[in-house]
Order: C-alpha cells, then sequence, then structure tokens
C-alpha cells in the first residue's frame, strides 16, 4: 500500500505535458489596428465636413473664382487601382502557407499602392499653380486632405514592404498569419477613404 501511494504522490507532482493552448479571438495587434483606424477616421471626418462647411458657405461658385476645377481622369484611375489592390491583398491573407503566391500577392498589393502615389503626384502637378496651399480656403484644402490620405498610403506601403520582408526572409511562421491581417485591415481602411476622399475633392465640384 505504501509502495502504491508513493507512485500515485509522485506521478501527482509530476508536470503536466498537455500543449498550452492558444490564445482565442483577435490579437492585440488586430485590435490596437481597429483603434488607430477608428482614430483616423475621426480624424479625415472632421476635414471632409470642413470642406463642405466651407463650400456652402461660401457666396460665389465653388471652387473659388480663378480656380479650375479638379481633373477627374488621374484620381479616378488612382482611386481605381487602390480599390483594386485590395484583392491581392485580401488573397495575401488566405495564402500564407503558400509561399510563392503568398508574396506574389503582397507584391501586387504593394505595386498598387506605388501607382497610387505616382498618380497622386501627376495629379499634384496638374493643378499646379491654378490651385495651391496659400492661394485660398479651397487650395488649402485640397492638399491637406488629398496630401494626408496620400502619407497615410506610403505608411501602409512600409507595413507591407516588412511583411514582405519577413515572408521572403524569414518564410511563413506562426505570427506571420496575423501581421498579414492587421495589414490588409489597415489597407481595407484607405480604400474605403480613398472613396471618400475621391467623392469629396474630385466629384463634389461638378455637382
Amino acid at each position: 500500500m505504501t509502495a502504491v501511494a508513493n507512485r500515485t504522490e509522485a506521478s501527482s507532482r509530476r508536470p503536466s505535458r498537455r500543449a498550452p493552448e492558444g490564445p482565442v479571438g483577435r490579437t492585440t495587434g488586430w485590435w490596437g489596428m481597429v483603434l488607430f483606424i477608428c482614430t483616423e477616421s475621426a480624424t479625415f471626418a472632421a476635414i471632409l465636413a470642413s470642406y463642405f462647411y466651407l463650400r456652402f458657405i461660401h457666396d460665389t461658385s465653388w471652387p473659388p473664382p480663378g480656380d479650375s476645377r479638379p481633373s477627374l481622369l488621374v484620381p479616378t484611375v488612382g482611386t481605381a487601382v487602390l480599390l483594386l489592390s485590395c484583392a491581392p491583398m485580401l488573397l495575401a491573407g488566405r495564402t500564407v502557407h503558400r509561399r510563392a503566391t503568398h508574396v506574389l500577392m503582397l507584391l501586387l498589393a504593394l505595386l498598387g499602392g506605388v501607382v497610387f502615389v505616382v498618380l497622386q503626384g501627376v495629379d499634384y502637378a496638374g493643378e499646379w499653380p491654378d490651385s495651391t496651399l496659400q492661394k485660398d480656403a479651397y487650395g488649402s484644402l485640397f492638399y491637406t486632405i488629398t496630401g494626408l490620405h496620400t502619407l497615410h498610403v506610403v505608411v501602409g506601403l512600409f507595413m507591407v514592404l516588412l511583411v514582405l520582408a519577413g515572408a521572403v526572409v524569414r518564410g511563413v511562421g506562426r505570427g506571420h498569419p496575423g501581421s498579414v491581417r492587421v495589414v490588409a485591415l489597415y489597407w481595407y481602411f484607405l480604400s474605403v477613404l480613398a472613396v471618400a476622399v475621391y467623392v469629396t475633392v474630385y466629384i463634389s465640384p461638378y455637382l
């Protein structure tokens, strides 16, 4: 009886060999990105509201005399390209265990963002010097809204580059799918924001 009791006591003292359970639900990075997007959404909502407020209290036509209405071709193409880049970003999150396809999708999303930034620069070149930051409220709002959005796209490009570098150098690890989904969430936000900026800055002056 004593031997059996000793064996029972010894077995109870052995550390458990059960595999540790993984985290349940969304990651901390995902929730952090959601909070960041909410903050930036409020910022852009205030700026876009300021645009419409100044437009509706303006006595003369909008844009004001001396400012030409914005060209639609280049920003339309740029916005469409950014929206289309959401497709490879979505596929990148679903192909994390197929390295070649995953890297290709990230490259396509990255290319879409680069094309958008380049086309935004082309649009600025076409608007200058008819509309400038210092000329009037219209020019100030035009460059502030589009410039702030373009800056956010550049930040998104750096995020995609980091994820892409991790996929190329280290391969796909356990934490990689989570990081891709966090970056994809920000990329979708940029695309929705691009539509809001496009309608406000480029379409509304024609209405």
